[in-house]
């Protein structure tokens, strides 16, 4: 688990997808609803899947998706550091 912050530090994404992810993850939080249970690795490899078709303009991009795979990335990242 040391190696996670330097995964999550290399992560550059537009400003409005981080912060409707944060918020997400705030909401999340404050709802008392479960959070995330999947590996950190899952959710970056998924998260840069979602960013490489985001990038490449590709017709099954979805927004929304990469939102809620960056609010279970920094929700899983957060436990992480909490432990």
């Amino acid at each position: 688990m040391t190696d996670m912050p330097q995964d999550l530090s290399t992560l550059t994404r537009p400003r409005l997808l981080v912060q409707a992810a944060s918020i997400g993850a705030r909401s999340l939080l404050r709802s008392g609803r479960a959070l995330p249970r999947a590996g950190l690795a899952r959710l970056l490899s998924e998260e840069s899947e979602m960013n490489r078709k985001r990038k490449n303009g590709e017709a099954d991009y979805s927004p929304r998706r990469h939102v809620d795979l960056l609010i279970a990335v920094m929700l899983v990242a957060q436990t992480a550091q909490a432990i």
